[in-house]
């Protein structure tokens, strides 16, 4: 049997703490071995992208080798007990934990991807790095992690929710509450935030629905409006222009002839006005109008038939000797006579 001398066996227990102090070498693996394990995986995921001249980025070594210095570092300093792949993946989890709280997605996802470079088959990660994915809009790699956290630990609540979030920031609130919310509901009855997000979710269900039945209102009756009016202009080409305005200076008639148009100009202006408190026009055009003053406007748009509207128009002339103005249509139209 081998006796050690007191010292000898001071020496190994000082041996020992230093080693557990300065790289938690006892039980586990050397820093130079992590770091070779830490960077085959890496590359097994196909962490570094290659240059354009085929060698790994320098830049990206030079990021990985960094931040795998700086989770060493914490571990040391938190005094764990075991130097081995697991830690450090718990430690890029923790470092992206935090850059979550400070808003940093994109850092995040690199640190969440680190951990699952290094523990492949811990839900945890993905659904975390899921997180950092919808709040960085990347909607569809979300979805994806989350399902493979759902794949990994079937009854985890949280990938779940987490699902549902991102259905949900994609606007498709339906497969938020089928396969994100209330299957989240099922392994965590209690969850008052999960509730909420269901009523939310449906809510949106709501005025979707309702937006969808206004839209569809509207374009049955945009297109019926356009058929009226593809029927109008058939009209309008197939008829001469109707007599839509007759000014002529009532001073120069018989009173009895001059009252008669006068009445004839009230009763279509009666008649006009009900239209308008009935009805809305459609295209915007603002109906015919009847202005009487000095001289007698009679602005009868379509009210009148043709064979009146000439015989009217004749017995004017005769009157006033005034002629109806050229190109009245695109009065009634909204645009004005060339002048």
């Amino acid at each position: 049997m081998i006796k050690l001398s007191l010292i000898t066996m001071q020496l190994l227990v000082m041996y020992y703490y230093f080693c557990a102090y300065s790289s938690c070498l006892w039980p586990g693996v050397s820093e130079d071995e992590l770091f070779g394990q830490f960077f085959g995986a890496l590359e097994k995921i196909h962490y570094f992208k290659p240059t354009s001249d085929g060698h790994d980025d320098q830049v990206q070594l030079d990021k990985a080798t960094r931040l795998f210095q700086n989770a060493v570092m914490e571990m040391q300093k938190s005094g764990c007990q075991t130097f081995d792949e697991k830690t450090l993946a718990e430690t890029f989890k923790s470092q992206g934990n935090r850059a979550m709280q400070s808003k940093l997605y994109p850092d995040a996802i690199e640190l969440y991807t680190f951990a699952i470079s290094l523990c492949e088959d811990n839900a945890v990660y993905y659904c975390n790095r899921a997180a950092a994915y919808t709040q960085n809009h990347q909607y569809a790699e979300a979805i994806r992690d989350c399902l493979k956290s759902i794949e990994i630990n079937p009854t985890y609540s949280k990938a779940y929710s987490r699902l549902g979030f991102a259905y949900y920031a994609q606007g498709n609130y339906r497969d938020a509450i089928d396969k994100g919310f209330e299957k989240a509901l099922q392994f965590d009855l209690n969850n008052d935030s999960v509730k909420e997000n269901i009523r939310v979710a449906e809510q949106k269900l709501k005025e979707e629905q309702r937006r969808r039945e206004h839209h569809e209102s509207s374009s049955s009756a945009s297109h019926q409006e356009s058929n009226q009016q593809a029927a109008g202009r058939s009209w309008s080409h197939a008829m001469p222009p109707p007599f839509t305005s007759m000014p002529f200076n009532a001073n120069g008639i018989p009173v009895d002839i001059a009252s008669m148009f006068r009445n004839i100009a009230a009763n279509m202006g009666q008649h006009n006005q009900d239209r308008q408190e009935g009805e809305i026009n459609a295209d915007g055009v603002d109906e015919p109008e009847i202005r009487i003053g000095g001289n007698i406007n009679v602005n009868l748009g379509e009210q009148m038939p043709e064979e009146l509207t000439g015989a009217l128009r004749s017995v004017m002339e005769m009157f006033s000797g005034a002629s109806p103005p050229a190109n009245q249509q695109d009065n009634v139209n909204g645009r004005s006579a060339p002048g």
